[in-house]
């Protein structure tokens, strides 16, 4: 810069007296003028700039300066500037006697040397330096002159602002962007001055503001703009000589949305800081764009360095590309890159700050308060994190949640964190998952959490569709590198003890209540690894009353604590291993054991080690989570074997002291104690020893109405009431099969459903020993017990109602005490009931037969031939009367012969029929409960017969017989009718044949033919039958009363269609069997007939003989359908579609051997049942061609 020496003032007067002629804009013609203050002052557009210069006080400047340039702002340019027009109009508002900022903006329209080439003409954009010098404050003067030049020191490194000229379309601009856009117009024409050059503008040249200002007027800095903070506008408006190398907006789209979204949070300003450290520059310079080698290397703020290059025209810094070099600012430059500038592992988002940015603050305020920060800000290991969200939480308020920095809800926090990346692909319903939680009570193992997953679409569930310990998922889950976050509707609460995890479960209250009343339950709730198998009310209920009024009186407390103790498990045991696991065997805090069953149908049985015989419980694992293991619900309460329940303890629990005086008095002590009678006693020398008892026992208010004192006095009358209340019970085996509704029933010393009969002790001595159960009409589970047979007493009671109940565990699990409300006094019935009634109903059917065979010898002696009329007048020579009456007396007689042979073969057939039920009906019996029930009810034939005698006694083989045994008679005496009238139908058909005899073939076709109008009466017949006999299997009660009970049910049910069920099936098997059965009888009679006499003449043996042969060839083929047929009348109605289906379902379920069920049974049933048959028809049939 050149200065001149100081100039006199009286100088600044000439400028006034100077004139000079105007240059219009488009003469060519160039005047010099001795200054630039002469150029200004010949103008009129520049009287107001030279005012504005004079205001400034920068008159001297311009007159001292030497080939210097003015971009002078014309008057209109200075009239559309608010500052610079202010100024001209207020000048009392003057800030100063210099107006400093006026004078700044004025020097950067100022150079200090001369642009000779004007704008106009330039080819390429030219940067200049001007006499701008920006300060972050101007410099006051203290009541002396300005200095005519400005002091050389800037915000810019004591460089001057600096300003762009380029050409457009012929026009020059100055004050125009990196790329020549923008900028003013310059619009008068160059005037040169001997000490510089005046260019005239269309506007005021704006001074470049500070760097923050720069940067928000910047488009494509809007995001940046956005997160700017206050911390760091700050920082960029304070720092001189600062060079940024901002990202544009598509920079920080490139940023996953999550991480904008924290960014633009409140909390991100440290980071936001950090990462505008990494992309700005402080050097002694400023680093505009003509600065940069074709390489070079800058340190930032941060510290990390940022490698210029330049090449072949492009800009690169660390790999951005310089999208817009050198936007000028006051106190710095301003460059635009097209990328972040962070350096690999710089920044990292952690979740602690995704948290933040996603309205978890209340969250991670909590986590702070009880140091778990690491938590959150550990980007290696993989977490997933059960986030709530402010609005969750603030509901809770500070009551609700535990007090910040308690070991509570550090605990709680804990809960909320799980090892590993689960995303919801991994997730599956049930699933339990370990948190960071570890829990003294556990072992200082990690606590779980119970996962449920919609099971709709398992490959891919959204978020919406998990819980997590019962809260919900809040929109989609997020994954942050190693971390997955869910949202969840509410705060988790880890588990807590055992009880008080329980206690919410009304289903549990009855165990709790009994929990709570002993004195263990502290510890058992402190008891660390323990599994709770908790069973539901209903159980005290099926447990029995009495056995229940036992354990929660106050004198069996040790056998309560033992038995609550029998429902721990030594051990933590999640659903997963009960289900799925191979242990079978799991130890108790009562140091017993329980064994689990695990069903094919994935059902679990538990078994308790001691309680009654086939006392179980099925399982329900839920997986409800305590602070010290789990608990799973039970359908009933198991007892151990170190609880003993006696007969005398039930009947303690029943209040009936004084039945438990009559029994000791009697001498049935040992009874009450469930011992074997003392040696030597008659009760020993019956075989008693091993066996359990039932106790009808009447409740002390049963006595109201009796003189105990003469009861007790009379030892032998004592001895017979009591041992009428005394049922010998026998031990029953456990049942292959389990149903959990069966154990409704096994709470009960007698099977009460079956309201069956049952001897007492007195039985043996008296005819009116043994005692039935009714069940009360229109009663659910109320019944009546009575002594058999008893036709009512004077004033004396021969029937009670029962109570309640309560089942032993001594003598083998079986027996214990029913509670009835009378006593039952010994019957002993009057001469006329006990010996008229068997008379008269003998002489009564002794007087039906002998009239029946009386009617059929009188039809046969009466005579059918068909009376005779002469006509009027005669019969004429060529009548043929005489004739055709001796023709008809053959067909009258064969007629009557075709009659009585067909009431022959029906009454024969009926015989028959009766005498095969009678022989086979037990074998029936076992074939239909084998082909019908569970699989695994029955270990074979002879296990049917045995559980039948143990449940039903002998009489229990003849359950259901009377449907057969009333249809028997029609349906055999129809069978070998129809047998017989197809044999003469197939000879009508033939009338060619050269033999009367029928061939094997159509003997068999003569037998299917007879199956046909029989099935018509042996359809609903089995189906009765089938359902009698089935009634009562696997430890159900009876549904039916009899046969006319099964029909009004079945009427009922479904109408006529519901009676006639299984027809189908009965055709399948009766045809194909009755063929070979008919066929295989003739056969084998043929065979055994010696040469000469005919198969009539055969003995009873031989007949026999061929008809249990025709049964077993029966049956041999008849089982499958047979099997079919017993499914499809048993099964509850739409079970089946029909026969095939029938057939699909059991072979898919069982097996195709499942076909052949009761083969035994039936082969063993068939030789003896059909020979039974076939005697029957033959001797008849015999007996009534002696009187026929």
């Amino acid at each position: 810069m050149r200065l001149w020496g100081c100039i006199p003032l009286t100088l600044l007067a000439l400028v006034a007296l100077s004139t000079t002629t105007q240059i219009a804009w488009n003469s060519d013609a160039t005047i010099q003028s001795q200054t630039l203050v002469d150029v200004l002052n010949n103008d009129e557009d520049y009287t107001s700039l030279l005012s504005l210069l004079q205001k400034a006080k920068l008159i001297p400047t311009l007159n001292k300066l030497n080939d210097s340039t003015l971009f002078a702002p014309t008057n209109d340019a200075i009239n559309r500037h608010d500052l610079w027009r202010s100024a001209l109009e207020y000048p009392n508002l003057l800030k100063d006697n210099v107006q400093e900022e006026l004078r700044q903006q004025l020097f950067y329209h100022l150079l200090n040397y001369s642009v000779t080439e004007d704008p106009k003409d330039l080819t390429t954009l030219r940067v200049h330096e001007t006499l701008h010098f920006p300060k972050f404050s101007p410099d006051l003067p203290a009541n002396k002159p300005p200095p005519w030049m400005p002091i050389p020191e800037s915000t810019l490194g004591n460089r001057s602002q600096k300003l762009r000229i380029t050409s457009r379309d012929g026009v020059g601009w100055v004050g125009v962007d990196a790329f020549g856009q923008g900028g003013i117009e310059v619009k008068k024409q160059k005037v040169e001055a001997a000490n510089g050059v005046v260019y005239g503008i269309a506007h005021v040249l704006d001074v470049p503001h500070h760097l923050g200002r720069v940067l928000s007027h910047e488009p494509s800095l809007s995001y940046f703009q956005k997160v700017l903070t206050p911390s760091m506008l700050n920082v960029i408006n304070s720092t001189s000589e600062l060079t940024l190398f901002i990202p544009v907006d598509s920079a920080w789209e490139a940023l996953d949305p999550i991480e904008r979204l924290y960014l633009e949070s409140q909390f991100a300003a440290d980071d936001l800081l950090r990462i505008f450290n990494m992309h700005a520059v402080v050097e002694k310079s400023v680093r505009w764009s003509d600065t940069f080698d074709p390489a070079t290397t800058l340190t930032t703020e941060y510290g990390s360095e940022l490698e210029v290059v330049v090449s072949e025209g492009k800009t690169t810094v660390s790999g951005a590309t310089l999208s817009q070099p050198d936007i000028y600012a006051s106190n710095g430059v301003l460059h635009l890159v097209s990328s972040l500038l962070v350096p690999p592992g710089a920044f990292q988002l952690t979740p602690e700050k995704y948290l933040l940015a996603l309205n978890c603050t209340l969250f991670i305020s909590l986590i702070h308060s009880v140091n778990l920060t690491h938590l959150i800000n550990d980007t290696e290991t993989q977490y997933t994190i059960l986030a709530p969200k402010d609005d969750v939480l603030s509901v809770f308020g500070n009551d609700g949640l535990p007090k910040q920095g308690s070991d509570e809800l550090k605990r709680m926090l804990q809960y909320h964190f799980l090892p590993g990346k689960w995303t919801p692909k991994k997730l599956a319903d049930g699933m339990l998952l370990e948190s960071v939680l570890q829990e003294p009570g556990l072992g200082n193992g990690s606590q779980v959490i119970h996962v449920e997953v919609n099971d709709d679409e398992k490959q891919d569930v959204p978020s919406r569709h998990i819980r997590f310990g019962g809260a919900g998922i809040v929109g989609e889950h997020l994954v942050i590198n190693n971390t997955v976050v869910y949202f969840i509707s509410s705060p988790l609460e880890p588990p807590v003890d055992p009880l008080q995890t329980a206690l919410p479960s009304l289903e549990l209250s009855s165990f709790l209540a009994a929990v709570f009343s002993t004195s263990i339950a502290e510890d058992i709730k402190k008891t660390p690894r323990a599994t709770f198998l908790i069973p539901h009310n209903a159980a005290f209920k099926r447990l029995g009353k009495l056995v229940s009024d036992h354990l929660l009186a106050a004198s069996s407390k040790t056998d309560l604590e033992r038995v609550i103790r029998h429902h721990i498990i030594d051990g933590i045991e999640y659903s997963q291993s009960l289900v799925d696991g191979s242990v079978r065997t799991f130890a108790t805090l009562e140091t017993s054991d329980l064994q689990l069953e695990r069903l094919p149908n994935l059902s679990v049985i538990v078994s308790p080690s001691g309680g009654w015989a086939g006392m179980k419980s099925a399982l329900y694992p839920t997986n409800m989570l305590t602070e010290t293991g789990v608990i799973h619900e039970l359908s009933d309460l198991m007892i151990p074997r170190s609880v003993e329940l006696n007969v005398g303890k039930l009947m303690k629990a029943a209040k009936a002291t004084t039945m438990i005086n009559m029994v000791t008095k009697a001498g049935f002590d040992w009874i009450l104690n469930g011992t074997a009678p003392p040696e030597g006693s008659k009760w020993a020398d019956q075989g008693l020893s091993g066996a359990s008892w039932t106790v009808l026992c009447p409740t002390d208010d049963a006595f109201k109405n009796n003189n105990l004192t003469q009861l007790l006095e009379n030892i032998d009358v004592l001895r017979s009431i009591v041992s009428q209340h005394l049922i010998h019970t026998s031990s029953a085996g456990e049942s292959g099969s389990f149903n959990v509704f069966d154990v409704l029933n096994n709470n009960r010393p007698l099977p009460l459903e079956d309201l069956g009969e049952y001897p007492t002790l007195l039985s043996p001595s008296s005819a009116y020993g043994d005692i039935v159960f009714r069940a009360l009409d229109d009663k659910v589970s109320q019944y009546m017990v009575g002594i058999k047979n008893a036709r009512g007493t004077d004033k004396q009671a021969d029937w009670a109602r029962v109570l309640t109940w309560g089942r032993a565990t001594t003598g083998g699990g079986t027996g214990g005490v029913i509670t009835i409300d009378r006593m039952l006094v010994p019957y002993h019935p009057p001469w006329w009931i006990e010996y008229f009634a068997p008379f008269f109903v003998g002489a009564l059917g002794v007087g039906l037969i002998g009239l029946f065979f009386y009617a059929v010898r009188t039809v046969w002696k009466r005579d059918v031939t068909e009376a005779t009329y002469e006509p009027i007048g005669g019969f004429e020579q060529d009548d043929f009367a005489p004739s055709s009456m001796s023709s008809e007396a053959p067909a009258a007689e064969e007629a009557k012969n075709s009659a009585i042979d067909n009431v022959k073969s029906f009454i024969a057939g009926g015989f028959g029929g009766v005498s095969a039920v009678l022989v086979g009906h037990p074998f029936d019996l076992t074939k239909t409960r084998l082909q019908t029930a569970a699989p695994g009810a029955y270990t074979g034939a002879i296990d049917v017969v045995r559980k039948t005698l143990a449940r039903d006694g002998v009489t229990g083989l003849y359950r259901g017989m009377v449907p057969p045994l009333l249809g028997v008679t029609p349906i055999f005496a129809v069978s070998f009718w129809a047998y017989d009238a197809s044999k003469n139908l197939i000879l009508a058909f033939t009338p060619n044949r050269t033999s009367e005899k029928l061939s094997t073939a159509e003997l068999a076709a003569a037998g299917f033919l007879s199956a046909v109008p029989t099935t018509l009466i042996t359809a609903p017949v089995e189906r009765a039958k089938v359902l009698l006999q089935v009634q009562g299997q696997g430890g159900s009660g009876p549904q039916y009363k009899g046969v006319f009970d099964v029909m009004k049910h079945l009427y009922r049910e479904g109408g006529i269609r519901s009676i006639f069920r299984g027809t189908g099936a009965t055709i399948a098997r009766d045809g194909p069997g009755s063929a070979v059965y008919f066929a295989a009888y003739e056969v084998t009679k043929k065979a055994l007939t010696p040469a000469g006499p005919s198969a009539g003449d055969l003995n009873l043996g031989a007949i026999m003989f061929a008809g249990g042969t025709a049964g077993v060839a029966m049956w041999s083929i008849a089982i499958p359908p047979d099997v079919l047929k017993s499914r499809i009348q048993s099964a509850p109605s739409g079970t089946y579609s029909g026969l095939f289906d029938c057939f699909r379902k059991t072979v898919a379920r069982d097996g195709i051997t499942a076909l052949w069920k009761g083969l035994g049974p039936a082969m063993a049933r068939a030789f003896p049942a059909n020979a039974a048959t076939f005697l029957g028809v033959e001797a008849s049939r015999k007996f009534m061609d002696g009187f026929f």
